[in-house]
């Protein structure tokens, strides 16, 4: 990566006038449709003893478009940001019209095309020589990343200086985690590009640059105004439709937004960011602004700094008014880290941009990925918000309706997801970047991993839905709002309206469990129900009642997040997933120190210990771990596989798992796990004892036979089918070395 240009050298002015020897400067849009705050713009004003010609250059780039996380609201969004942008560098005023009219618009200072940004460049350069290209730094997704490097390897073959300024304060190239914070602060610290000048842009137009209309150079796929998504056929029509209440983008909306969050929205921050009742009002909604560079996360940051000031000098003056000053302060302190952790995370996908594509930690590699493990249907009423679950429902359906949802929500769906549903987060990743109208490639990855419990650094976060439904939102406004069927549901059911009685059913209009809008889907009735409807009592409902059907819940909730957990948990506890956990950490984890000389050690590395006690001061990791084996080992003797209560943290012990783990669904089946006879229907949930009654009581099947009678394998050294390494742990359920599934 070539390093990016040095702030203070960059910003001096010429010592001497530049004339117009026949080459041009290009300015690179990509995320960062901005004035403010924008270090390419700002240098080319600064520049006005210059006579070279400049161009601003916007891409509409095939092989970008055809990522399978682009949507057409982000299309929408960016264009109207192009708009906007357009008009202020025209010297207009951009207004708050929606774009009913912003495909009438026609450029007049951005030069846009439909095509690659090798191609255009080199046509470019072919009819007028580029001087130098001037962007900002991006941590995209892998196909930008390799987009990013085709240019620069024509750069370099061309003998072009690509000048690409940081817009996040994410280091390229970082050697040590140690030093991501130290790097942030100074980005943070250092002056904000100055926002040219109505003299400066007029001087710019007249001079400098060639205007959108400019044909001396003749450029392939040249858009006179911005590209409809359905005119784009690198988009699937099914993705090229727009969100119906999602944010207006441009950089006049994002100062709107920022204004607003800062002079009365902010003060609620903390207090109602988890709701997503209060959290559409009470949070910043800055995120997809700053995803597609319509506002600068520096500016953000300062701007926000400086509100800060004025209420501390504001409590000093006001000590005996009220308490408006401290909840202010407290949410402003919120809201600024996690402009940090933004950058904190997007740092880790810049340093391995293969987390888009692989488990942070690799141990994990092989859970959810066995055949049979993804369930379509699962996935399936998970992206239409069918899932029996209110809360999960309404949270997907808001999603697909706005765009947005709180981050809390999101966290909840991609748990719910991965855990209960047993999804890989691999396979829902593409959908809800497609759904998140600020999709942030350094976020969205990181966070999915985070959340599905493969990052070996992290404990395990997995939501119970329900409760968080009656936490969030007690009263069912918001599930009533996106989930209509349930809008006559009384309180008491409205979060688990699978206890409905039938006569209250029948008197909200809504019945539960049957899955089709026929009487000849009544053999589908919820199992929650006590009672099953016949298909008379089915039409009699539909016809003088109008009865819409809601989906019973598809999995046990409860007996799916524990059969997950057991699982994950299996892995953590390896030796082998400990050690590469330590090497994750120092790669990737948070620095800040909690008391310690050497910083905080992350929760989930000790965890997989069982936090084991030390009393020796503070040790490394990875000498507790050694401790843990040494001390397991030398009571090895006195272990039996009966003995189900040790806690030492070591591998030779494994849970007994109860009998619903391998009944609930092939999504969430124990792999690799012995399997045992099955037992009586009593030992069932009651959900899902009717659902598996016939089942429940069969004779062991010849796959049974033939695992019972491997049991007396496993109480030896065994050797991985995958790398052939002689495991030492009996009970172990996956290979130490490679982390493959003991088959």
């Amino acid at each position: 990566h070539p390093t990016a240009i040095n702030r203070m050298s960059a910003a001096s002015p010429n010592t001497s006038p530049l004339v117009d020897n026949g080459k041009i400067d290009v300015v690179w849009l990509k995320h960062d449709v901005r004035l403010h705050d924008h270090g390419p713009l700002s240098l080319l004003a600064r520049d006005n003893a210059s006579s070279r010609p400049c161009i601003i250059l916007y891409l509409y780039e095939p092989d970008q478009l055809c990522e399978k996380t682009v949507h057409g609201s982000h299309v929408e969004f960016v264009n109207e940001g192009l708009v906007d942008l357009d008009v202020r560098l025209s010297g207009g005023q951009p207004t708050n019209e929606q774009n009913l009219t912003i495909y009438n618009h026609q450029f007049q200072c951005i030069t846009v095309c439909y095509a690659g940004a090798v191609f255009t460049l080199r046509t470019i350069h072919k009819q007028r020589p580029i001087n130098q290209i001037l962007c900002h730094l991006e941590t995209g997704h892998l196909k930008s990343f390799a987009r990013d490097k085709a240019v620069r390897r024509w750069c370099r073959s061309s003998n072009i200086p690509i000048r690409e300024l940081d817009q996040t304060g994410v280091t390229r190239c970082l050697k040590d985690r140690d030093d991501f914070s130290v790097n942030f602060k100074k980005f943070i610290n250092q002056p904000m590009w100055s926002t040219p000048s109505p003299q400066q842009l007029v001087h710019m137009r007249e001079h400098r640059l060639l205007s959108a209309n400019n044909e001396s150079i003749q450029l392939h796929g040249r858009c006179r105004s911005p590209m409809k998504p359905t005119d784009i056929q690198q988009i699937p029509e099914e993705h090229k439709g727009d969100r119906v209440e999602r944010q207006y983008g441009g950089e006049t909306k994002a100062f709107g937004m920022l204004h607003s969050f800062l002079t009365h929205r902010g003060a609620n921050y903390s207090a109602g960011i988890s709701s997503p009742n209060t959290s559409w009002t009470s949070c910043s909604r800055l995120s997809p602004y700053l995803t597609w560079g319509h506002i600068s996360l520096r500016y953000v940051i300062v701007t926000t700094q400086r509100k800060q000031e004025e209420l501390r000098e504001h409590r000093k003056r006001n000590k005996s008014r009220g308490e408006a000053p401290s909840l202010w302060l407290r949410s402003l302190a919120s809201f600024q880290s996690r402009m940090h952790w933004r950058s904190h995370f997007i740092q880790k996908l810049e340093s391995q941009p293969s987390l888009e594509v692989q488990d942070q930690c690799l141990a994990f590699s092989h859970l959810r990925r066995q055949p049979g493990d993804f369930n379509e249907s699962y996935y399936e009423s998970w992206c239409e918000g069918k899932t029996g679950y209110p809360y999960v429902d309404a949270c997907m359906r808001c999603l697909r309706h706005c765009g947005w949802i709180n981050f809390r929500a999101r966290a909840m769906l991609v748990s719910f997801a991965t855990y209960n549903l047993w999804l890989d987060w691999k396979r829902i990743a593409s959908y809800l970047a497609r759904l998140f109208l600020d999709y942030e490639p350094g976020i969205h990855y990181p966070q999915l991993q985070m959340q599905s419990g493969v990052t070996g650094i992290n404990a395990m976060r997995v939501y119970n839905v329900t409760k968080q439904g009656k936490d969030q939102d007690p009263n069912g406004v918001f599930i009533r709002k996106h989930v209509p069927e349930l809008r006559n549901v009384p309180v008491e059911y409205i979060h688990e309206p699978f206890g409905m009685p039938v006569s209250v059913q029948t008197k909200c209009g809504v019945i539960i469990g049957n899955g089709g809008d026929s009487a000849a889907a009544v053999e589908k009735t919820s199992l929650f129900q006590t009672k099953q409807y016949t298909p008379a009592e089915t039409d009699i409902m539909l016809s003088d009642r109008q009865c819409v059907y809601y989906p019973a819940p598809i999995v046990d909730e409860k007996a799916a997040a524990k059969a997950a957990k057991d699982k994950l948990s299996g892995v953590r506890k390896q030796q082998s997933t400990k050690e590469e956990a330590e090497e994750v950490y120092l790669k990737h984890g948070s620095r800040r120190t909690r008391g310690t000389a050497d910083g905080a050690k992350p929760k989930a590395l000790s965890s997989t210990a069982k936090r084991v006690k030390v009393d020796h001061g503070q040790m490394s990791i990875t000498t507790s771990w050694k401790r843990a084996d040494e001390e397991s080992a030398d009571n090895l003797g006195d272990y039996s596989e009966g003995d189900a209560s040790r806690t030492d943290g070591v591998d030779n012990h494994v849970e007994k798992q109860p009998a619903i783990a391998s009944q609930i669904s092939p999504a969430i089946e124990k792999v690799g796990s012995p399997t045992k006879s099955p037992t009586k229907a009593s030992t069932i949930t009651s959900f899902f004892a009717q659902k598996e009654k016939v089942s429940a009581v069969a004779k062991p099947t010849v796959r049974d036979e033939v695992d019972l009678s491997k049991e007396e394998e496993h109480n030896s050294s065994w050797s991985c089918n995958m790398c052939t390494y002689i495991n030492e742990k009996p009970l172990a359920l996956a290979c130490s070395v490679c982390g493959s599934v003991r088959t």
